[in-house]
């Protein structure tokens, strides 16, 4: 009887939905900073690692905010994040622990060329400084986002395999509209056509005296 009254009433149907997913969603956590409390369900930790994490940003507020971005970045590559934020908090009270990434000169160039926006620049140079072959991973990203013509979306793709430490594999050898290789071809016609244009009004010119 109760199923055919839902059956043939959508609005009953969708109230119980609703109440079905708050009884299975999880109880917040008292007391944990909110920031730490989404970071858990996010990522499903117990409880007992998200207080260790919260016990352990109490006496780093200065760098909260950078030291959260850090972990949320290397926790969204990580085949276990609950087990790569355990070693986090371990270095937090050992002191080895960096939070947000320094971006170098390299990822700035990058950043410069591509037209990276700020979380992909920021990602990529933080999963960079996990990498022990940092130099021929840059000159890889480089074929991979100069024949992108969404280089920022291709830096977040290619997170998952920075952060495993998987090779980063062939670049696409088409060149896509709009990339950077096509503005530079598209600039390199532009000088030709300029280049035959003065030199046409050269030769108008000597031709009047």
């Amino acid at each position: 009887q109760w199923a055919a009254r839902i059956g043939t009433n959508p609005l009953l149907a969708g109230q119980l939905q609703m109440i079905a997913a708050a009884a299975s969603a999880p109880a917040p956590m008292q007391g944990l900073h909110p920031a730490i409390q989404e970071m858990a369900e996010y990522f499903h930790l117990d409880e007992q690692l998200a207080r260790m994490l919260d016990d352990a940003m109490k006496s780093r507020m200065d760098t909260f905010e950078g030291d959260m971005t850090a972990l949320w970045d290397q926790m969204e590559t990580a085949r276990n994040p609950g087990g790569l934020l355990n070693v986090k908090i371990r270095e937090m009270w050992d002191g080895g622990f960096s939070g947000a990434p320094e971006i170098d000169k390299d990822v700035r160039d990058m950043q410069r060329m591509y037209k990276l926006d700020e979380q992909a620049t920021r990602k990529l140079a933080g999963a960079l400084q996990r990498r022990p072959n940092k130099k021929d991973d840059i000159e890889l990203l480089h074929r991979h986002l100069e024949r992108s013509n969404k280089p920022s979306a291709r830096v977040m793709m290619m997170l998952r395999k920075l952060g495993s430490g998987e090779p980063l594999g062939d670049w696409d050898k088409r060149i896509a509209p709009g990339s950077y290789l096509d503005r530079i071809e598209q600039e390199k016609e532009r000088e030709k056509e300029q280049e035959k244009e003065r030199r046409r009004d050269r030769e108008r010119g000597g031709c009047s005296r």
